[in-house]
């Protein structure tokens, strides 16, 4: 998740966790077992055990999702506050944190470094994503997966700009032109709920396709609400994700 903004002693992942009241480690080992079992193929390791491949977290924050990712792959990330750094030292976990601006400015790595890049919820805060995607494709080994993750704007219109670190937002087709425009093939993209329950058990998805046919109650509409309402809030605010082949 990006972490662009501070304030009062605050970074934005403060915020954002503490506004929604979600432990980021529990949804992030969710989320990344998923990743891996049904978009990446699966875990390569050698017969230690050791992760073979390597993966770039652009944007990540406090490192709760590479933490994770790190059973699976070498990690590096790449943030403007070293905040993963922390997180990887209390899990004596060996990763390579970068600090670096990752919106405008070319990022301080070599060509053809990654079989994987991943971004949750990021590219909504970058204004020229033109160079965002050419950065994340440049790093990326051929043949290496682009894996990208952004609130869908067709579910989240009413609260998008509550964020105001969100610049621009996307839909399910805006997402796949932009990526082919930044020359990505093999694009697969679903627009996913954030609730685990429905990955491993896709016929409950029933559960929340029935709630986010409801309508929004005045209660919804306020944001202290919304924080206390989580299963209706993920059943309503859906998220795109991207996994597409550097060529």
């Amino acid at each position: 998740m990006a972490d662009g903004l501070r304030g009062n002693g605050l970074s934005y992942l403060d915020i954002v966790y503490a506004d929604l009241g979600i432990k980021a480690g529990d949804y992030a080992h969710q989320l990344v077992d998923h990743l891996v079992d049904k978009w990446l193929g699966g875990a390569s390791l050698n017969s230690e055990g050791k992760p073979t491949k390597s993966l770039l977290d652009v944007g990540a924050g406090k490192g709760a999702q590479a933490a994770v990712f790190s059973r699976y792959f070498n990690i590096t990330t790449i943030d403007r506050h070293g905040d993963a750094k922390e997180t990887f030292e209390s899990l004596k976990i060996d990763a390579e944190v970068v600090e670096a601006e990752i919106g405008e400015q070319s990022f301080p790595l070599p060509d053809n470094s990654f079989d994987v890049v991943f971004t949750k919820s990021v590219i909504e805060h970058v204004e020229n994503w033109e160079h965002f995607l050419a950065e994340i494709s440049r790093v990326l080994n051929p043949g290496g997966l682009a894996v990208i993750m952004t609130p869908n704007w067709n579910s989240q219109r009413v609260n998008f700009y509550d964020d105001p670190t969100h610049i621009r937002p996307y839909t399910l087709r805006t997402l796949d032109r932009v990526l082919r425009m930044a020359e990505f093939d093999d694009i697969r993209i679903a627009d996913i709920y954030q609730l685990p329950f429905t990955w491993r058990m896709p016929f409950l998805k029933v559960i929340p396709w029935f709630l986010r046919k409801l309508p929004n109650s005045m209660k919804w509409r306020d944001k202290n609400q919304r924080k206390h309402r989580l299963l209706i809030r993920f059943s309503k605010e859906t998220m795109l994700l991207a996994v597409a082949k550097k060529r």
